[in-house]
């Protein structure tokens, strides 16, 4: 039995609106009591919220004043990411793709000089030196 289109939208709505407000955890609660059609589907929500409950906290991203929704994160995208790894005929070892964008990151969200003076800092080199060594055989 297929439920009414406009029924499932004032569903989705109203569930929207509860996560909107902070009201997560009800939420999956209502969630994980549903037993009507595509109860499979429903429970793969449920346990994907569940995963991921403190990333729809928007009450709380909100009042940081940070942005929610995509429109930032996609331009962010083809900013930070592709228009390093799209260079015409580059190639990326997959061990030097995460490096190159977390420096990137840094660099975009202005923290370049933060991170350089932590760089500095002996204890965070040791930390380096023991991570990256034998990734670059370095004492080769």
């Amino acid at each position: 039995m297929d439920l009414p289109k406009n029924l499932i939208t004032s569903v989705k709505d109203f569930l929207l609106s509860l996560i909107d407000s902070g009201q997560v955890e009800l939420v999956i609660k209502k969630l994980q009591d549903y037993r009507g059609p595509n109860a499979k589907k429903i429970e793969n929500l449920a346990n994907y919220l569940i995963r991921f409950k403190d990333c729809v906290d928007y009450d709380k991203f909100k009042t940081l004043g940070l942005p929610i929704g995509s429109g930032e994160v996609e331009s962010a995208h083809k900013y930070i990411p592709q228009k390093r790894l799209k260079i015409a005929g580059a190639t990326w070892h997959p061990e030097t793709i995460n490096p190159m964008l977390a420096l990137r990151i840094i660099r975009a969200n202005n923290w370049w000089s933060e991170f350089w003076n932590r760089y500095k800092h002996p204890e965070y080199i040791n930390i380096l030196n023991i991570h990256l060594e034998p990734k670059l055989n370095l004492a080769n």
